[in-house]
């Protein structure tokens, strides 16, 4: 049943008409133009940059790990830009660091990095020292244990773990030491095996910091100077490196992917009459795209928007949908007449070509915009560079590859009308009928009933393994998954996601703590602190540092005249070692808070005073201005993954927004990626169900048949089921690249459904087998082709494999096999089916009409004579039917 949109497509075929006839007439100046544009637009490689920051990328920008990222960042940062860089030592031989020579080696590589390295910083050498205020004290503890253990004096110190008392200072070891083991009575350390050391960079600007981290890395990689320590290093900035070089050592494969691609258009443009076959033309066209690509990054970068290296996958796309595209207007271009003026002949190739294509490019223009809206940046920027390629892409092809044939037609022409001995090839004409007859017993094999009851078996034994790899599905993305698998900073993420299983730090900013003098504020600030070193898998209370509890103590000891005060939920050090914390009141003690000896206090204590912003000023005043912010750690212990640790980052919020007068705000280093996991699949299935209905009012834009809509949005939603659960299966988790290559899905799954469907559409033949074999001669081999092709144009990801690359190359290889099925078998088996059931009542509907019992009145007005027509005309085509449709 045609809808009234049908009107829309008469308007369409007139346009690309005119389209055709203009560029047959023109072709030199359609090239030129085109040629200049892409000129033109590589003026926007002036403005071409790259972010390859996973934390900032692959983390929607309204999630609330960005917001507390920021305020933690923003504490920090207090002297110019923040740069974080860890490095873990372990023993060459995975033993203790404590045996002597280990633990030497260890203490000097340490000391090196601190005192010793230098970078050049405008002709002046700048060592750790310069560029670690206010942080330089972050790793004393870790010092001051290797001085007594270098020193001899473990007799002297009861070192023990996770904390420890050292000259009356209460210091936590858990934060650097990992694969510790202590005596099961006095808990003093025996051996570690592994330490994690932190260092906390500020400089007003960026690459003196990453230059000393280069300085760290020779040093620990490649300086040799320290063979029993088996060093490694990371930070932001190492992942970005090696991200944008997974980038860049994959962009050369595009020429390997263009040389196979160009290699499979020659043969596939190869016919019968060798005057008719076009390799040099093919081949022209496969340059198409890396114009197109070329053009597409130029225009994105002029808009100021950052290049990612999840881009490049980009790029193999444009080449894969520019490649299907010459298939479809080659074969168009064989269906026209011979005999035709060229400027006609390429006025009906692009006629025909150009509303099919037009198909294909809106509904990939539709499924990549929906990306273009999503929240995550990485998504966004992929849908953004995917959608104007696909345009771009589009424009080119249905312009220069008809320009290239309209250029080259004369020497066709010149060739077929010569008198002598016509070329052939004997074999393309064999295999043409061979394939003719292979297009004809599918038709007839779809037809019959056993075929469709097969494929809705299979069909149900599909959907559910899709269901059982859609719901064992975890979702998680690693550090591990966007880079090269033998890379360094893969390594290090690998070996501490095990060894950070002891512990791990959160670290919690209160950036309004209100007025402590008031008992209220104090005892309530505490019980804040109190539940984060009880929350899900908390270290406990042993692994908090926070300054409140120390200058609580400080405050206590020194006062002797104040008042005293029933304060029984104000804790003290002494309290809190005889109650641990439990629910046992503490002892009462003599105290009143004041801010007047804060500066004193973070005197005498100056590992807290990163950990503090105050005014010095206002606290000689005992202003409640005093403290601006401040932040706290405490440990957690037991998960690692990102999809695990969701429950524990959940509770860390609740606790903040249960005390929301103070503006909490937890956060790790994880917490980004953590966030991810928040309504992953509900997205995924809302972006699906949403561009499945855009497609399915695209389609009825362009193809105005329920039948033919129908049976494209169901084989559409079919495949792209199939292709989320088999990814699962294949080993591939739910995250931001799983879902760009979900979006990738459904573009190219459209394709081929859409072909299909808007050729079974333009057939007019009675039979739904004559409809199926007109469209399998004219569009099946070129959809076969164009699966082909794209999967031949994602191959050379294998020689430089990475996630990112293997996702998009799994997903192609199962979108192109999925889609092949359901756009040639499982699509006209309904397509078929719902043809025969539409005839079967429209049939029934002229007999009703026919028959003398009906009354006259509630005859349709315009079904009688139009179907006893159609009929007859049935009849006479029965008869007549030529099915020899040229092909080849």
């Amino acid at each position: 049943m045609r809808l009234p949109t049908a009107k829309y497509e008469v308007h369409m075929q007139k346009f690309f008409y005119k389209v055709g006839y203009f560029v047959g007439t023109h072709p030199r100046k359609c090239i030129g133009v085109l040629l200049l544009v892409t000129l033109v637009s590589c003026l926007g490689f002036l403005r071409f940059h790259q972010i390859n920051n996973a934390r900032v990328t692959f983390t929607a920008h309204d999630s609330p790990s960005h917001l507390e990222g920021a305020m933690f960042f923003e504490f920090l940062r207090q002297n110019g830009t923040l740069h974080m860089i860890e490095v873990m030592f372990q023993a060459s031989d995975n033993g203790s660091l404590l045996r002597p020579p280990y633990r030497h080696e260890l203490y000097e590589i340490s000391k090196e990095i601190v005192e010793k390295l230098q970078v050049d910083v405008n002709g002046v050498n700048k060592t750790y020292g310069d560029m670690c205020e206010p942080y330089c004290e972050k790793n004393d503890a870790f010092f001051a244990l290797m001085d007594i253990f270098e020193s001899n004096s473990t007799d002297s110190f009861e070192i023990t773990y996770p904390t420890t008392e050292l000259l009356g200072h209460k210091i936590l070891l858990a934060n650097n030491l990992y694969g510790v083991e202590t005596h099961p009575k006095t808990h003093r350390i025996q051996s570690f095996s592994a330490v994690i050391l932190r260092f906390f960079l500020t400089f007003p600007n960026l690459k003196p910091m990453t230059d000393f981290e280069h300085e760290i890395v020779k040093l620990v990689y490649d300086s040799g100077k320290y063979p029993l320590i088996y060093g490694q290093v990371a930070s932001d900035n190492l992942v970005a490196e090696e991200v944008r070089r997974l980038g860049t050592t994959t962009a050369p494969w595009l020429s390997v992917a263009l040389a196979i691609l160009g290699v499979f258009l020659m043969v596939c443009s190869l016919r019968y009459r060798r005057a008719e076959s076009k390799p040099l033309e093919a081949c022209l066209g496969a340059l198409i795209p890396v114009l197109s690509g070329i053009t597409t990054i130029g225009m994105v970068s002029a808009t100021g928007l950052a290049f990612q290296s999840i881009i490049v996958s980009t790029l193999f796309l444009v080449i894969a949908i520019g490649i299907d595209d010459i298939f479809i207007i080659l074969a168009a271009w064989h269906r026209t007449d011979k005999h035709l003026e060229i400027p006609e002949r390429m006025a009906l190739t692009v006629q025909e070509a150009g509303c099919s294509m037009t198909v294909t490019t809106v509904t990939n223009l539709v499924s990549f915009g929906n990306g273009v809206l999503s929240t995550t940046p990485v998504l966004q920027t992929f849908a953004i560079y995917s959608s104007v390629a696909s345009v771009v892409c589009y424009i080119y092809q249905l312009v220069i590859f008809p320009a290239i044939i309209a250029i080259t037609a004369p020497n066709e022409y010149q060739k077929l009308g010569d008198s002598k001995e016509e070329k052939t090839w004997d074999i393309i004409k064999t295999m043409g009928q061979w394939s003719d007859r292979q297009w004809h017993k599918l038709a007839g094999a779809i037809s019959t009933s056993w075929v469709r009851l097969l494929t809705i078996s299979i069909l149900l034994g599909y959907w559910y393994l899709s269901v059982y790899g859609i719901a064992t599905m975890e979702t998680d993305l690693t550090i591990q998954k966007m880079a090269d698998q033998n890379a360094r900073i893969v390594k290090f993420k690998r070996d501490a996601d095990i060894i950070l299983k002891e512990m791990q730090s959160v670290a919690i900013l209160v950036k309004s703590p209100k007025d402590l003098r008031k008992m209220e504020n104090l005892k309530k600030l505490q019980k804040m602190i109190k539940d984060f070193e009880s929350a899900k898998n908390s270290f406990g209370n042993e692994s908090t540092v926070c300054w409140l509890q120390s200058y609580i103590d400080f405050l206590t000891f020194y006062q002797e005249n104040d008042e005293e005060f029933d304060n029984d939920d104000v804790i003290t050090e002494n309290s809190a070692k005889k109650s641990n914390f439990s629910e046992e009141k503490p002892a009462k003690s003599r105290f009143q808070f004041t801010y007047s000896d804060l500066p004193a206090f973070l005197n005498s204590e100056p590992q807290y005073k990163p950990m503090i912003r105050y005014s010095e000023s206002e606290c000689v005043k005992n202003s409640e201005k005093c403290i601006e912010s401040f932040i706290f750690t405490t440990g957690f212990t037991d998960v690692v993954k990102y999809n695990e640790m969701y429950p524990v980052v959940s509770e860390w919020r609740k606790i903040a927004a249960n005390y929301s007068e103070f503006e909490v705000y937890p956060y790790t280093e994880r917490s980004n990626f953590v966030d991810q996991t928040v309504d992953m699949v509900d997205n995924i299935w809302n972006t699906v169900i949403s561009e499945v209905i855009c497609m399915g009012l695209t389609f009825i834009l362009f193809i105005p048949d329920l039948i033919s809509i129908f049976s494209a949005v169901f084989a559409l939603f079919s495949v792209n089921f199939g292709v989320f659960g088999f990814l699962s299966i294949w080993g591939v988790g739910m995250d931001p690249v799983s879902t760009a290559s979900l979006l990738m899905s459904i573009g190219f799954s459209v394709d081929i459904s859409a072909h299909i469907s808007y050729h079974y559409y333009q057939v007019d033949k009675p039979t739904a087998r004559q409809k199926l074999e007109h469209v399998y001669s004219h569009i099946g081999w070129p959809t076969l082709q164009g699966g082909l092709s794209t999967m031949l144009a994602m191959m050379p990801i294998v020689l430089a494999p990475s996630y990112l690359g293997m996702v998009f190359l799994k997903t192609v290889i199962l979108v192109c096999t999925f889609g092949l099925i359901h756009g040639l078998i499982v699509l006209p088996v309904f397509l078929s089916f719902f043809t025969e059931i539409s005839g079967f009542c429209r049939r029934k509907s002229v007999k009703i009409a026919d028959s003398p019992s009906s009354s006259i009145d509630n005859l349709p007005k315009t079904i009688s004579i139009r179907d006893i027509g159609s009929q007859k005309k049935y009849q006479k085509d029965h008869e007549n039917n030529n099915n020899n449709i040229e092909k080849f």
